[in-house]
């Protein structure tokens, strides 16, 4: 029998070298042991990595598409008096038409006692030109001089796949696109109605006497009458004049982004809203979508109680 020398710290280095030497199956099991843990770690927080990704994904296109839109309404379109719709006063909005690519429908909801009433709602898919969207989606909410304003209005809906994005989801197809049917799609709530910058009890003039107190009087009545729509025009120092002027050219615009928009029309849990102060008449045009009328901003003109468009 052959006995070996015991081995020496340089002997086993250099054996080790010649491959006579290697791990132990227990130096090979805790190595395993060791990646498995660390690949029970990546793969538990992978899923939460992908979804914060895709959160702030959907956040960027938000906040992208938002500005655009807000623009668009508030520039509206120029009109002429208020002439029927045709091809000059489209061409006033001709830049937008690329809009029916994106905006897949816009949804009409009457609101009754602050439900939604199916029967009065009106849906409206396949558009033409920008014209009518943008004129669609500033239409204000009409009941809101009404003191049931809070239970009964319109609301306006659009379903809009986003404007920008990767370029495999901006392929031209519009509403049958292919690209449409995997491409981010949310929902845009419009709601337009003038802003009162004024407190409710500085309008109540009826606090003061005319002739005791005939300053606060006046600036409490002066305050009413900017503030309070649809009054009869009155006559001082023989000229005609008419109340609401604040209300009638100072507008709240806001929207409310849902999304995602599902396979199965539900709306994700994603929200986000952004307004803006529109100084500006809203006048209704000639023109009208399938029975709604189209209305836009006018930033070139002030209003006065004589002039405002029927619905305001």
């Amino acid at each position: 029998m052959r006995i070996y020398p015991q081995l020496q710290a340089a002997d086993a280095k250099e054996m080790r070298h010649q491959g006579e030497l290697g791990f132990t199956m227990i130096e090979i099991a805790i190595a395993i042991g060791v990646i498995g843990f660390a690949l029970v770690a990546i793969i538990g927080i992978l899923p939460a990595g992908m979804e914060v990704q895709k959160d702030n994904r959907e956040d960027t296109l938000i906040s992208q598409d938002a500005p655009y839109f807000l623009d668009a309404i508030r520039n509206g379109a120029p009109l002429v008096a208020n002439l029927p719709f045709s091809s000059s006063i489209g061409n006033t909005a001709r830049s937008l038409d690329f809009l029916t690519n994106y905006v897949q429908s816009i949804q009409y909801n009457t609101i009754v006692d602050g439900v939604t009433n199916t029967a009065l709602s009106t849906n409206f898919p396949s558009f033409g030109t920008g014209y009518e969207i943008i004129g669609l989606l500033s239409a204000p909410q009409y009941n809101y001089a009404s003191p049931f304003f809070a239970s009964n209005y319109f609301d306006v809906i659009a379903t809009v796949r986003a404007l920008s994005g990767p370029a495999t989801e901006q392929q031209s197809g519009g509403n049958t696109g292919l690209s449409s049917a995997t491409a981010f799609t949310y929902q845009m709530e419009v709601m337009i109605t003038p802003f009162n910058s004024v407190a409710s009890f500085t309008t109540n003039y009826l606090l003061y006497n005319p002739t005791t107190d005939p300053v606060d009087y006046n600036i409490a009545s002066n305050r009413w009458w900017l503030t309070t729509p649809g009054l009869t025009g009155l006559s001082y120092n023989s000229n005609t004049v008419y109340s609401g002027t604040l209300a009638y050219n100072l507008f709240d615009v806001r929207l409310r982004f849902s999304w995602p928009v599902l396979a199965n029309g539900k709306v994700g849990p994603g929200r986000q809203t952004y307004r803006t102060l529109v100084a500006s008449p809203l006048q209704r045009s000639g023109f009208s979508w399938d029975g709604a009328p189209c209305w836009f901003f006018q930033p070139q003109t002030y209003a006065t109680g004589n002039n405002i468009s029927p619905g305001l």
